[in-house]
């Protein structure tokens, strides 16, 4: 019987085995029937001593997760950054769970979907985020200058033909103002539409879930600053994901850590969490 680690007492060529036989317990023993571990085939052999090449691929395809961690949906051969199906975050979702199975946190959780107020707080639409603002920023600005750009074009043609003097240099370049006007204002509000429509391309999920912890990016600009929280929350299911949540200034605190409750996301941003007491 061999005892200790099958690999360190393997031996690496049958001259060898021939020359421990020689020396010690190995004598009149082959070298197949001293090495039982050894398959021989047509094609070569395997040991005890050698990687097996099953166990290489195991631990390469557990770092590229086959379905989404979110949805359970089937994910191609491509890496992703996002699910098509629920926006989640492929990389940064991961699975938080103990040896035994079960994420310690998921009791706490559980008990927030058994809330009274947790029905409530699925029906409760949130505010949308920075971007979404944004958008509907440049599309006011889109109809303030297209109004201000007809409207004076509008007013110098009939003042124009009013006095029946004919169009003049100043008139055209007045019209052609008019029209710049015009045209800019277009190109905002076609630029409001698509950052508001990039803003809401992902799914609204509302889940119950556990702030586990919270850090903070600041980028300056200029004189200011513009500060973005990172929140790591554990969602119900056990799924753990990192969302960003953009400053609201100096009026609104960022949430704590270790606060329960349910989270309101759109992909990777996060656009409120609120707080339920369990």
């Amino acid at each position: 019987m061999i005892r200790g680690n099958p690999r360190a007492s393997c031996p690496k060529s049958g001259e060898e085995i021939g020359a421990v036989g020689r020396q010690g317990p190995w004598r009149g023993i082959s070298f197949a029937e001293a090495n039982p571990f050894r398959v021989h085939s047509g094609v070569g052999n395997r040991s005890p001593c050698a990687i097996p090449p099953d166990s290489q691929a195991m631990t390469t395809s557990a770092t590229s997760p086959k379905v989404c961690p979110n949805c359970g949906v089937q994910l191609p051969d491509i890496p992703l950054s996002l699910c098509a199906y629920c926006a989640m975050p492929i990389g940064l979702a991961t699975e938080a769970k103990s040896e035994d199975g079960e994420s310690p946190n998921a009791p706490r959780i559980a008990k927030v979907e058994g809330h009274d107020q947790f029905a409530e707080a699925l029906t409760f639409v949130p505010p949308e985020g920075p971007a979404y603002t944004r958008g509907g920023q440049l599309q006011f600005r889109g109809r303030m200058m297209l109004t201000l750009g007809v409207s004076f074009t509008v007013a110098v043609v009939v003042s124009t033909l009013a006095v029946d003097s004919g169009f003049g240099v100043g008139q055209w370049i007045l019209v052609v103002l008019g029209v710049l006007a015009v045209a800019w204002g277009v190109s905002l509000h076609v630029r409001g539409s698509k950052v508001r429509k990039e803003a809401v391309a992902a799914p609204l999920l509302s889940r119950a879930g556990l702030i586990l912890d919270r850090r903070s990016e600041t980028e300056l600009d200029g004189l200011t600053g513009r500060t973005t929280y990172y929140f790591d929350i554990e969602l119900s299911g056990g799924m753990r994901g990192e969302f960003a949540w953009p400053g609201r200034g100096a009026h609104e605190d960022p949430y704590p850590s270790n606060l329960p409750g349910v989270a309101y996301t759109r992909g990777k941003e996060l656009l409120q969490f609120r707080h339920i007491r369990v």
